[in-house]
């Protein structure tokens, strides 16, 4: 396969130097970021949000403890704490549908 030139390659034309214009400073500044007290608490709360959304809610632990003594009929259901958390649980649920 024969690939043909495209137009003169041999003419390249090397560009000018510009010359400096008189009475021009050369200033160097620095970049600088700031970021507000509300951004870095929004950036806080962000983080704090995710980590309790990736928590599991199941305390497995607590709940395999609770089956064992059910089934060994040793669980007291007549806390007024137990009855009053259950309660609660069941009208949240009942609240957010």
């Amino acid at each position: 396969m024969v690939i043909d030139k495209i137009g003169n390659i041999n003419n390249i034309i090397e560009p000018k130097k510009s010359n400096p214009v008189a009475g021009a400073k050369e200033t160097k500044k620095k970049d600088s970021v700031q970021i507000s007290s509300e951004a870095k608490n929004a950036a806080e709360v962000s983080r704090l949000a995710q980590i309790v959304k990736e928590a599991s809610d199941i305390r497995v632990d607590r709940v395999r403890e609770i089956k064992e003594q059910i089934a060994n009929g040793s669980y007291n259901f007549d806390k007024p704490e137990i009855l009053e958390m259950v309660a609660d649980r069941i009208a949240n649920f009942l609240v957010r549908k």
